[in-house]
């Protein structure tokens, strides 16, 4: 029994986070896009090392001649508080593909970064009852004094100056006020069809995503088939690219958050995509399925599936599974088990360890987090390898699976989006050895309690941890 529900592109979790280097200078950027197309968007930027005299920023789309012909940019105004860190606003006028290109200026020089922002229009904007009543006041002012006009000039625009009106006068007068009372109920009722027209075109702009529609035979082959449910004629379920090799990164995790599977389902037909699954046990899981057009933009499907236990595959290439088995700290750990706490995450005789202090995690604050491998003998690992390209993989997900993000090092838009905003610039140059640890940049869109998975690979095998956050 499977069925689905929407979700918009990393669920819940609209903001855009990078971190990357911009000529001689690291910057970590934050792009906050508008909820309703034509809207803000809020850019923060900041320099760790503090070494940025300035800072300028302009939107323009990912692709196209529009990407190559940059208006004036907004400079950025620096914090009071913080000097290392810059902010601005910037209007984002259609729905799509978008970028924010940065450009800093220092004693080393310019650098510039563009970050792709997918700008999705996710709600319309209510009218507070403040301003509403406000609104209704003027109305009736304005009806008020059309009417007093009209039935002003009628009754006196033919007197000579100081003689008063007569009876015929005034009676024309409120003949015509009563025909500018009707021109105005009509003009006001003209007005609210236009705007309920209007609101209804606006409403079918409002970004819908794609639909997933899973279903398990009785093999245990999962099928997504997606469809569109209708939104900018520009969106197509036929152009998506690989992203770390795959055109679809598939995250299936238990209600319990007990259980992760992370896939690589290939297309089996357009917008068909087909995953022979491996064992699992009985339940219901949870799906989160990432794409990216090749626009640029990435939309994550979601959706529900029931099974019975399946003996399933063995997991192969880039596929890995994890399940939490709660161990006492003293117990010999298994190569198998993990233990799961809120400071390191145990696999086998290795360890994954967040490394953070004691500060709370807070919404809309964009925060690093830093974990780190220890191999079996307690040190810093040696061994690590790149997973899909990549460090390492984390994902985000808030305990009632409202919020779902993937996140890299590099932040959370995808590498395919990055490949297209900055053809040229090397994503990920390791000399030697990749260090023991492992840095995403990430911040909460709401409170609440969360799980964070992080993925990273030693010795060819995929190795998994799981650590719980607690956000105000």
């Amino acid at each position: 029994m499977a069925w689905s529900s929407a979700a918009l592109a990393h669920v819940g979790s609209p903001d855009v986070f990078l971190d990357a280097q911009a000529g001689p200078y690291r910057v970590l950027v934050t792009v906050r896009p508008p909820h309703a197309i034509p809207g803000v968007a809020d850019v923060e930027v900041v320099s760790p090392a503090n070494e940025l005299s300035g800072v300028q920023i302009v939107p323009l789309p990912l692709t196209g001649p529009g990407a190559q012909f940059a208006p004036t940019p907004d400079v950025a105004t620096r914090a009071t508080d913080a000097p290392s860190r810059f902010t601005g606003h910037l209007w984002v006028m259609t729905a799509g593909a978008w970028q924010i290109r940065v450009t800093v200026h220092g004693d080393r020089g310019e650098g510039t970064i563009a970050v792709p922002v997918p700008t999705l229009p996710q709600t319309t904007l209510a009218m507070t009852p403040a301003l509403r009543a406000i609104l209704v006041v003027f109305m009736l002012t304005l009806c008020a004094g059309f009417v007093a006009i009209a039935s002003a000039i009628v009754r006196e625009a033919r007197l000579p100056v100081g003689e008063a009106p007569g009876p015929s006068a005034r009676r024309r007068g409120r003949i015509a006020g009563a025909i500018a009372v009707g021109v105005a109920v009509g003009v006001v009722l003209l007005g609210n069809k236009w705007w309920a027209v209007e609101a209804s075109s606006y409403n079918r702009y409002v970004y819908k995503p794609l639909e997933a529609a899973p279903s398990l035979d009785a093999g245990g082959t999962l099928t997504l088939a997606l469809r569109d449910p209708g939104w900018i004629s520009t969106r197509r379920i036929d152009d998506f690219v690989p992203d770390h090799d795959h055109l679809m990164h598939l995250f299936i995790v238990s209600p319990a958050l007990d259980r992760l599977w992370h896939l690589h389902p290939d297309e089996a037909a357009t917008g068909t995509f087909a995953e022979r699954l491996p064992e699992m046990p009985a339940g219901t899981y949870e799906i989160f399925g990432d794409l990216v057009h090749a626009t640029g933009v990435s939309e994550t499907v979601t959706g529900t599936f029931s099974t019975a236990a399946i003996r399933g595959t063995p997991l192969a290439g880039d596929d890995s599974a994890w399940a939490e088995v709660r161990l006492k700290p003293d117990t010999t750990y298994a190569a198998d088990t993990t233990y799961v706490a809120s400071g390191f995450s145990r696999t086998g005789g290795a360890r994954i360890v967040w490394v953070r202090d004691e500060t709370p995690l807070v919404t809309k604050r964009l925060t690093l987090f830093t974990f780190r491998v220890d191999d079996e003998n307690r040190k810093p690992a040696e061994d690590l390898e790149l997973y899909m390209g990549m460090p390492g993989h984390a994902v985000f997900v808030k305990k009632d699976r409202r919020v779902f993000a993937h996140v890299h090092p590099s932040g959370s838009a995808p590498m395919a989006a990055l490949q297209i905003a900055m053809p040229s610039a090397p994503m990920h140059a390791h000399h030697g050895g990749l260090p023991p640890t492992v840095t995403f940049p990430y911040g909460f869109p709401e409170p609440g309690d969360y799980r964070i998975f992080v993925q990273v690979k030693r010795r060819g095998a995929v190795m998994t941890g799981a650590f719980d956050a607690h956000v105000n």
